[in-house]
């Protein structure tokens, strides 16, 4: 039971890291070929199928937890805000460190969200508000919860894992490596909510808020 829970998660963490450009090969899109904004429209109607796929496959998570999370939905949500916040406070002070002291810019990760933020906020605001959140927790919080029940091998494997999926194509020198620290900070912050929950909604809703706040504060022009 427990191999096939694991199975299961190595296959929903492979669909999130590989299904836009298994769509671009099975329909023979050269990415080479577009301009930006076409790029943008098709990665996001990847974005929706696979946001479909994974709705469909925890559904039955999905109802039940949104019932539990709904009853006290205020309660829910500010635990899941103090969360956040200890996770931003140590992304933002990590951040901080890397590009001021070491003298980098910020992550590529950052760059290419707010690349396509000028190309299409309505389609970024769609990745990242609604898709990212949901998928990303689902295989990163729920799929590997359901592998362990050691909390510390979860909440690290969880973390790490997050980080990675947004370094690991960014990372072009030993120092760039570092930009692994404010994203796992987030990552392991969202496991420990999570394992603390139980409840899917928890960090859904919060990773929804954070991408939202970050999309204004760019949009504002604030620097933080």
């Amino acid at each position: 039971m427990k191999s096939k829970k694991i199975l299961k998660s190595i296959g929903i963490i492979f669909l999130l890291l590989t299904f836009s450009s298994l769509f671009f090969m099975i329909f023979n899109i050269k990415k080479e070929n577009l301009s930006e904004i076409k790029y943008l429209i098709y990665y996001s109607i990847s974005n929706l199928i696979l946001l479909g796929i994974f709705i469909y496959i925890y559904r039955d998570v999905l109802i039940k937890d949104l019932s539990f999370f709904k009853k006290n939905f205020l309660n829910n949500f500010f635990t899941s805000f103090k969360y956040w916040l200890i996770g931003f406070i140590i992304m933002y002070i990590s951040n901080l460190l890397i590009t001021q002291i070491l003298k980098m810019n910020i992550g590529g990760n950052e760059i290419q969200v707010r690349n396509f933020i000028n190309t299409s906020p309505i389609l970024m605001a769609f990745n990242t508000i609604i898709y990212s959140p949901i998928a990303e927790e689902l295989a990163f919080r729920k799929s590997i919860r359901d592998c362990t029940s050691n909390k510390w091998i979860y909440i690290l494997t969880s973390g790490l894992l997050f980080g990675l999926l947004h370094t690991i194509t960014y990372i072009n020198s030993p120092l760039s490596l570092l930009y692994l620290i404010p994203y796992s900070a987030f990552g392991i912050t969202f496991a420990t909510l999570y394992y603390k929950s139980n409840n899917i909604y928890s960090t859904i809703t919060i990773h929804a808020m954070h991408n939202t706040l970050a999309i204004i504060i760019y949009l504002l022009g604030v620097s933080l």
